[in-house]
């Protein structure tokens, strides 16, 4: 087989491995290194499986001057860095049962590849490569299910999810990531094993989550988690919103809520990740709050209030999936505001209005609104279903657009003293109204200037 490409990854980890070939031991590239560089993407880090022991490495990398950060010294994992770029370079070796879903119980270190083959995950991951005598190792016929693009499991899928019920997501990740398929007996196995996602921490799964959803097919993720039986133990508040629909033969006409979902985080184009979240979750206190109720002429289910519920069940889940104080703060504001995208179009004063752009997640919460809306379809004026026009994200990015264009006489507000010394105001509600009421003026053009800015205060 033809050198694997020239990159700077693979520059340092041939250097490495220079080191200890030098010493009289094997050094592989092995796993998703190997196999990013067979499909020509991208990797982040380099790995390499060698005999030496963990202290041998150690010695090796002092004697080179290299830095030895003992990550896993005990389960043979030693990391070191080369121009910034990480290099994790593991012992080969076999391992006993996870007692902790995480780490096996007992490991030996071992001189042969093949046997180390034997633990690893997929045989997409198992593959092997020695940048020295430039050779392709392929133990499990890892080669074979990159060109089927398949995920499949090494040995025995049942005894591999047992080993670590991770295993399970991150099937799901690859294949996703990836664009292959899961091959039938490890499809099989997940949907057998699905509920022992249950014990793996809160971190160790929104890890997996969230490379799922930052991928180019996130909504494709969703609906594998679903088949395969992982959502409704990692997000029963997700999976409880298939078949739940509004019964409305004017609105939603897009499918169930699971649909509508789907659709909203499809529709978030960037790479914000708590955008996707807060698209994933703005709908799923609706089954909670649901009431059959005539609208309209016809017999419909509401859910008025959803929003509030909504914001409260994602407070437990971001608890539960230990998401950082200040995302869960912005996804739950985010999601419990969403429903102000109706009157925010059509009867919310202007002062409200003005407001509520100032909020400094209001650039945020219109891009949700813009995915909500775009993900409901409707019956249009010509008797045609499509998507709903999202005319409060339209509004907003107006508002915000002026704004914009008076930052600068804004920003005098900004000046604490000035305040005070025109207004004669102390800290308070009644100086927060004031400012509030300042930045209303300005925006809608009834303060121009400085010397107006200060008139104003004085009255």
């Amino acid at each position: 087989m033809n050198q694997l490409p020239f990159t700077k990854l693979y520059k340092q980890g041939l250097k490495v491995a220079k080191l200890l070939t030098e010493s009289s031991h094997l050094a592989f590239f092995v796993g998703g290194v190997v196999r990013d560089m067979l499909l020509k993407r991208e990797s982040n880090n380099i790995d390499i499986a060698t005999d030496a022991t963990p202290d041998q490495i150690e010695k090796i990398l002092k004697k080179a001057r290299l830095p030895v950060v003992p990550i896993g010294k005990k389960y043979g994992t030693i990391l070191t860095t080369i121009d910034s770029m990480p290099v994790e370079i593991t012992t080969f070796r076999s391992e006993s049962r996870y007692s902790d879903n995480r780490h096996p119980d007992q490991v030996q270190f071992i001189q042969d590849y093949l046997a180390d083959a034997k633990r690893r995950d997929f045989t997409i991951n198992a593959l092997y490569y020695d940048p020295i005598l430039k050779k392709q190792f392929d133990p499990t016929d890892g080669i074979k299910d990159l060109r089927l693009r398949l995920i499949r499991f090494v040995g025995d899928p049942k005894k591999r999810i047992d080993e670590d019920a991770l295993r399970m997501l991150r099937a799901v990740r690859l294949a996703i990531q990836l664009g292959f398929k899961l091959e039938k007996n490890a499809f099989a196995a997940i949907k057998t094993r699905a509920k022992y996602i249950q014990d793996i921490s809160g971190e160790r799964i929104k890890a997996e989550l969230d490379k799922i959803l930052l991928s180019q097919n996130a909504e494709k993720g969703i609906r594998l988690l679903d088949e395969v039986g992982l959502l409704k133990f990692i997000f029963p508040e997700v999976s409880k919103l298939k078949n739940f629909s509004h019964k409305s033969k004017k609105y939603h006409l897009e499918g169930d809520q699971f649909d509508h979902t789907i659709l909203a985080v499809k529709g978030v184009e960037q790479d914000d990740l708590d955008l996707k979240y807060a698209a994933l979750f703005h709908d799923i206190g609706k089954p909670a709050v649901a009431k059959r109720m005539f609208k309209n002429g016809e017999w419909v289910i509401r859910t008025f209030g959803h929003e509030f519920e909504s914001a409260k069940l994602f407070k437990g889940i971001a608890k539960r999936l230990r998401f950082s104080r200040l995302s869960a703060q912005k996804i739950e504001w985010t999601i419990e505001n969403h429903r102000l995208e109706s009157p925010f179009s059509k009867d919310m004063s202007e002062r409200k209005k003005i407001i509520l752009a100032f909020h400094p997640d209001f650039s945020f919460l219109i891009e949700l609104w813009k995915v909500d809306s775009l993900a409901n379809y409707k019956r249009l004026e010509n008797g045609k279903v499509g998507p709903d026009y999202p005319v409060g994200w339209k509004k907003g990015k107006n508002y915000l657009k002026l704004i914009e264009q008076k930052k600068n006489l804004l920003a005098k507000l900004a000046d604490g003293n000035l305040i005070m010394k025109y207004s004669k105001l102390k800290p308070g509600p009644q100086l927060g109204r004031k400012i509030e009421d300042i930045k209303v003026q300005i925006v809608l053009v009834k303060i121009k200037n400085e010397n107006e800015l200060k008139r104003y205060l004085s009255t």
